[in-house]
């Protein structure tokens, strides 16, 4: 072990952590290898199998485990409460430490928006709807968080955050991240990763971060792929992240991402200089781009720097490739050694076991106050006309739709399951046990008296169009007799993995455009639309036809009180859309950054969003009008707030070339942005400074380049 105990090792090990590696035979350094998911230990009943845990710690001597039972087919509870998965976690840890390779065990957990999970965690507003803060101490929170609550059910690693861009609306994850913008991904993945960790190697509530997912982009040139996609990823890795997790089953450019030497060891370890854990798949037979199972073991570890593998069965040759010397040794201790050392940094062989004194702390008011305000600051205004917003207390508003009367739809994905709850679970909500809060609910509370609230169509698909005709004109008449209508439209309930929710139509349903088609022609009443959606819907005419749209993206179970205030004007919107909103299907690709020859006519630019108030920039001004290397630019304007109520404004920065030396310039591209709080009737100045390095891009040979052109 000498070479790798060298000064060129990939990451700084502690003596004590070679001690360990050292003294571990061939198989229990292969075991540490493997991710096994929680279902492979239960029985059909939800019981742990001791059997099956005997096999796993002292057979195949694995050394991480993930997943909740919640997500398995062998769960027996919907939604897991912190004190039963800390009876599972530690009991499995209990059994490792005591036989096996006596290394404790590595728990990991999905908290891309919170411990999500856990039962009564905090639960956030998808990464699209903490983008559109334009707050980066949203995302923070919500990572320290997620941390806290996933220490106190015994989880050391988060799956958390995800740096993918969302390109392609019609993404069935990407929801997850935070939008199309290099720049608003990599601030914010930035702030989660150091909410999540902090200071991990001391503060044991706190978690070794895993980004997802290293780097998926499909069949982009590499200086596109370095350029827009590989930024947030770089952030992550400058903020210390201890963990990344390889896109699964992934041809980059044709190449299966699982026996690429370029993107997995040059790129991710050489050029980031990342030092942390990498979870990979290597499931290259997948893809056949290799000939059985065991040759994809081969590419990926012979080619890859993976270290962690999310398929453990696939590493069931592993110990023979080693001792006929088609593997060398060498490469597997490189994986451990790091393994043990984030085990280490996280404090398992101190504290192995789930910190029961965070018990109480899950789900503490504080925590849902923080989630409140980050959906009250993404909810984004897309129009406004003839001051349908802000409602009035005693306007009669007659609501219509499951999605303001529902904390299942509010949640969507990633919210007690993958997929969200069942539909059993989340018949009346009964899932949360009064966890969260419904708009309606939410809207009780601003007005102090019951709303006049109607379901309006069913969700169910069974539903006929006659069925519809009869709810339509009751709604017709009781619409008549209110001031304005509230129409909540959104996504149906839907299991939210890729491969599932990949969608090639982004319309909403027809009947529910049908629904504010036919109220706002038959009563002549202003029409407030709220969107509750994972991605940008077509919209068709309900942009033109109603008065107000309001966006709220997936806010979660605690979305409903804010949404209502800010509907009732005791906040006023200022959230930005972090992804450009397509008017047409074939604008689903569309960006900012996209290249100046091409179509950009959205139904909502990205960046877009309007406020209560309204804002006037004036006084724009550069104090120098040459942009050269080692001679920055400052910007200055003034923001006046001529409305009556207080505003939070968000100001973005974008640059824009007329040309570039044999290259397309980009559209815009947004530099700097920052988020203001102006008083009604007062300005403020605000200023921005700008490098020419920020203005460098990669050309053809990956080389950043800084073009003369204005």
């Amino acid at each position: 072990l000498s070479g790798l105990r060298s000064a060129d090792f990939p990451s700084k090990i502690s003596e004590d952590v070679w001690h360990v590696v050292e003294s571990m035979s061939l198989e229990e350094k292969i075991g540490q290898m493997l991710q096994v998911p929680v279902g492979k230990l239960l029985m059909p009943d939800g019981q742990l199998n001791a059997t099956a845990l005997d096999f796993w710690i002292n057979t195949a001597k694995a050394g991480t485990f993930v997943d909740t039972p919640g997500n398995s087919i062998h769960g027996r509870y919907a939604w897991y409460a912190p004190q039963t998965l800390a009876n599972l976690t530690n009991t499995v840890q209990q059994v490792a430490l005591a036989s096996g390779s006596r290394v404790p065990a590595l728990w990991a957990i999905d908290a891309v928006r919170g411990s999500s999970f856990v039962k009564r965690a905090t639960m956030f507003p998808a990464g699209v709807g903490l983008a559109a803060t334009m707050q980066p101490q949203f995302a923070y929170a919500a990572g320290r968080i997620a941390a806290k609550d996933s220490r106190a059910a015994g989880y050391a690693l988060a799956f958390a955050p995800s740096a993918d861009l969302g390109v392609d609306k019609r993404s069935g994850t990407g929801f997850l991240g935070f939008g199309e913008d290099p720049a608003v991904a990599s601030i914010m993945m930035r702030h989660t990763v150091r909410g999540l960790q902090g200071d991990y190697k001391t503060d044991r509530h706190r978690v070794a971060a895993c980004v997802r997912h290293f780097i998926g982009a499909g069949a982009v040139p590499d200086n596109t792929l370095f350029e827009y996609h590989l930024p947030g990823f770089q952030a992550a890795v400058g903020a210390g992240v201890a963990a990344m997790e390889q896109q699964h089953r992934m041809a980059l450019n044709g190449q299966a991402l699982s026996a690429a030497p370029f993107y997995l060891r040059k790129l991710l370890r050489d050029s980031l200089g990342f030092k942390g854990i990498m979870i990979g798949d290597s499931a290259v037979s997948s893809l056949r781009a290799a000939a059985n199972a065991t040759d994809s073991v081969f590419l990926a570890l012979n080619n890859t720097s993976i270290d962690i593998s999310a398929e453990p069965s696939l590493f069931a040759d592993v110990v023979g490739m080693v001792r006929s010397g088609v593997i060398p040794e060498d490469r597997i201790t490189e994986s451990v050694a790091r393994i043990v050392q984030v085990k280490k940094d996280l404090g398992l062989f101190d504290k192995p076991f789930a910190d029961s004194s965070l018990f109480p702390t899950v789900g503490a008011l504080q925590d849902v106050e923080v989630a409140r305000s980050a959906v009250r600051e993404s909810l984004t205004l897309l129009k406004n006309s003839g001051r349908a917003l802000p409602l009035r207390t005693d306007d009669r508003v007659l609501f219509i739709g499951a999605h303001l009367n529902s904390t299942a739809l509010l949640g969507g994905g990633w919210n007690v399951h993958r997929g969200g709850p069942t539909r059993l679970e989340a018949f009346h909500d009964a899932v949360y046990e009064g966890l969260g809060h419904s708009v309606i609910q939410g809207v009780e509370q601003v007005i102090g008296r019951t709303a006049m609230y109607h379901p309006g169509l069913s969700l169910d698909p069974g539903a006929t169009a006659s069925d519809d005709d009869k709810v339509i004109d009751m709604l017709v008449r009781k619409a008549r007799q209110s001031d304005k209508i509230v129409i909540g439209l959104g996504d149906p309930p839907y299991p939210s993995n890729a491969h599932v929710t990949e969608t090639t139509d982004l319309s909403l349903d027809a009947r529910q455009l049908s629904l504010v088609q036919r109220l706002s022609t038959l009563t002549n009443k202003p029409v407030v639309v709220l969107l509750v959606t994972s991605r940008p819907r077509i919209l068709h005419d309900v942009a033109t036809r109603a008065s107000s749209i309001l966006m709220s993206y997936l806010p979660g179970i605690h979305g409903g009180l804010p949404i209502a205030q800010v509907l009732y004007g005791q906040a006023s919107p200022s959230g930005r859309l972090p992804f450009t909103y397509p008017k047409h299907e074939y604008q689903a690709r569309d960006t900012i950054w996209q290249s100046q020859s091409l179509e950009y006519a959205p139904q909502y630019p990205f960046g877009f969003g309007l406020g209560y108030s309204p804002m006037v920039y004036s006084n724009v001004t550069v104090d120098s009008t040459e942009l050269r290397p080692g001679n920055p630019i400052t910007i200055r304007m003034t923001i006046h707030n001529q409305g009556t109520m207080d505003q939070r404004e968000p100001i973005m920065l974008y640059t824009s070339q007329n040309f570039r030396t044999g290259y397309e310039p980009e559209l815009f591209r947004l530099r700097k942005f920052d988020k203001v709080e102006i008083k009604a009737g007062m300005a403020t100045q605000v200023a921005f400074t700008l490098k020419a390095e920020e203005l460098a891009y990669y050309n053809r040979d990956l080389v950043r380049v800084i073009d003369p052109s204005p």
